[in-house]
């Protein structure tokens, strides 16, 4: 098996866990997978078959082909007996029994069975459901439409909508659905707040975008904000949609850039091109080929270099790939690190999974090997 397979197989079922001061990392021994701490100890010795991400102090785990979780101390609290066991959302999780889902909380007690198909996460408290096979009155079946049920699996949203986007984290964004002809953005009750007609010119509607939703209004364009109120009126010839709080927008024959407030922002003499989201301060992009970090006015950290790749900064340290190696970079630019393996990972929470010719291992942040793997064969 190729090495980048190996590691493919091997990140699908990292976990980490928080036990009081220290974490827990999953680490494999075959096909089983335990758990060691920040220290490189082994807390869990391998006994699961697979391993799902922490969320909200619980971690899905698989034993003999079912489903359960663990907490942060390595201990089961529920036992494994479902068929599958989504991650924990606003204190709820998905759990499955054949066709049977349900709502379990964190002690693993079921808060209620969801009465139709669960899709997607939890969202302002909102779990989108698809409800297939529904007949009207006179018999007839009906297409498959969407609705939502909150965290006691109670139907808050009625299935209606054909089709249906989740609702965001961020409430200044509404969802977009389609109900009859039109396609319509509606909030946590079902209240419809935008309704456009659909129109052979809208086969690809327009999304929420920092708060923003880009409407035509006759010949011009504007943006509408959750509420349904202009934000910024339909006076422009044409405009795009909001990215990072700005948008192009077509003022009389010229191309301008606002904000969400609908101010111009004057046009730099030479703009870098962000191209990753913000973390730890810093975000990548690239100029002329080269790439760098910038901080939120767009200033360099250290000057721009070339890469085979580059990621963003966790714990302090941002991976790089130079020479087909891979090392980490400090916020100065200097290699903290240097590139000498064969593959790894971003850190997090103080550790980073790498790959060497002798097999997986984890490193802390100043390059000591706190766990090793047995060696490749």
């Amino acid at each position: 098996m190729k090495i980048a397979a190996i590691l493919t197989l091997f990140t699908s079922s990292l976990a980490w866990a928080q036990t009081g001061n220290d974490w827990l990392f999953a680490i494999r021994d075959g096909r089983k997978i335990g758990f060691i701490n920040r220290a490189g100890a082994i807390v869990v010795p391998p006994r699961f078959e697979a391993a799902g991400e922490p969320h909200e102090g619980r971690i899905s785990i698989y034993e003999n082909g079912h489903a359960g979780y663990i907490d942060f101390a390595g201990k089961i609290v529920v036992e494994p007996k479902y068929d599958s066991a989504g991650d924990f959302r606003d204190s709820r999780a998905i759990v499955r029994v054949g066709t049977k889902a349900s709502l379990i909380d964190p002690s693993g007690a079921v808060v209620g069975e969801i009465p139709y198909r669960p899709l997607g996460d939890f969202h302002q408290g909102l779990l989108r459901v698809q409800a297939s096979g529904l007949v009207d009155s006179s018999g007839k079946k009906l297409p498959t439409v969407y609705g939502f049920v909150d965290r006691q699996a109670k139907m808050v949203i009625p299935p209606q909508f054909l089709p249906a986007g989740e609702f965001y984290d961020d409430p200044a964004n509404l969802p977009l659905g389609g109900l009859g002809p039109d396609w319509v953005y509606f909030d946590r009750t079902g209240k419809v707040i935008i309704r456009i007609s659909k129109g052979p010119h809208l086969e690809n509607p327009d999304l929420f975008s920092n708060g923003r939703l880009r409407v035509k209004d006759g010949f011009t364009w504007g943006y509408k904000d959750a509420s349904g109120a202009w934000a910024i009126p339909a006076k422009y010839n044409d405009a795009e949609n909001f990215k990072d709080g700005l948008a192009r927008v077509q003022e009389g024959d010229k191309w301008i850039v606002i904000d969400v407030r609908g101010k111009t922002v004057p046009p730099d003499k030479k703009r870098i091109h962000v191209i990753g989201p913000y973390s730890e301060g810093l975000a990548l992009a690239i100029d002329n080929g080269l790439t760098g970090w910038v901080d939120a006015e767009e200033h360099l950290a250290f000057p721009l270099r070339k890469y085979q790749k580059a990621f963003r900064f966790s714990s302090g340290l941002a991976r790089f790939q130079m020479d087909d190696l891979y090392g980490y970079l400090d916020k100065s630019g200097k290699i903290a690190i240097p590139n000498k393996f064969e593959d790894a990972g971003d850190f997090d929470h103080g550790l980073a999974r790498i790959l060497t010719r002798d097999g997986f291992a984890y490193i802390d942040t100043a390059g000591k090997v706190v766990w090793q793997s047995a060696k490749r064969q």
